[in-house]
């Protein structure tokens, strides 16, 4: 008798857990499926070095939708991509990227300061991020500089190497919203806001995805706002763990950027089910 009972709860004892997992919800699993975007920050930089050419095909790999890219102008007025205004942090050289020359920045090891295994890899121009990315996913443009020629540069390089409808431009100011709406107006835009106040204006400013830092949502009044506004919602989440995202699709975000494009999905896929 006893050994009967063992073997039914042993049977059962998988569906049992899945019920009592939060996680498998019916609301995460809707709040899952609505996530319609996932951007690889920095590319994928995880596990490559950030804003090289390698981690822009990883998160092609993963399946992200877009990956990510920091764009500044070397001396000689050529855009590559570069997160910090330094060139410190992640290559073999120091000082401002403002301060080199594109054949300068070209001989740094871009790569070796997160895997030896990675040494040849270098600091790409913006136009060799497009031409990688053409065809296998869509570039976000994190936008660096505040000047008008730094835009009409971007636009450019974008028109005659990239994929303009692919593309999501990172605006951090109302002037960059406008000018991008003008001159790229088939580019998506989300809006990098430097605080809390700046929801309203960025919306209306035509900004139609909202970034809100993790942070702020301790801040309950802010997704309605957004909400009510019409604009999606776009959140970073850091790794892309089970742990991390749970939280965030209490707001049922329509975007998720993570260092680890490939991770973010797979915990989307796990929280959503298997297709019926």
């Amino acid at each position: 008798m006893f050994h009967r009972y063992f073997v039914l709860v042993f049977a059962f004892l998988p569906g049992i857990l899945a019920a009592a997992d939060p996680a498998t919800s019916p609301e995460n699993a809707r709040a899952a499926g609505k996530v319609k975007e996932v951007i690889g920050h920095k590319g994928s930089c995880a596990d490559r070095p950030e804003n090289t050419l390698a981690s822009i095909r990883r998160a092609a790999e993963a399946g992200a939708h877009a990956a990510e890219v920091d764009v500044r102008t070397t001396k000689d007025g050529f855009l590559v991509c570069m997160h910090d205004d330094t060139l410190d942090r992640t290559t073999d050289a120091k000082g401002k990227v403002s301060e080199f020359t594109l054949a300068e920045i070209k001989k740094l090891d871009a790569g070796s300061k997160f895997d030896k295994k990675f040494a040849s890899e270098r600091v790409p121009t913006l136009q060799e991020v497009l031409t990688t990315a053409k065809g296998k996913v869509g570039v976000m443009l994190d936008l660096k500089e505040p000047d008008e020629a730094y835009v009409k540069k971007i636009v450019a390089e974008v028109r005659e190497h990239g994929e303009p409808k692919r593309v999501v431009v990172g605006v951090r100011s109302i002037e960059h919203a406008r000018l991008f709406a003008k001159l790229l107006p088939e580019a998506r835009q989300i809006g990098l806001i430097p605080t809390e106040k700046d929801i309203e204006p960025f919306a209306e400013a035509g900004v139609k995805v909202i970034r809100l830092w993790p942070k702020w949502l301790t801040d309950a009044s802010l997704v309605p706002r957004v909400r009510k506004l019409g604009c999606e919602l776009h959140i970073g989440t850091g790794m892309g763990t089970k742990a991390e995202v749970l939280p965030l699709l209490a707001h049922s975000p329509e975007s998720l950027s993570s260092d680890d494009p490939g991770q973010l999905l797979k915990t989307l896929a796990e929280l959503t089910g298997p297709k019926k």
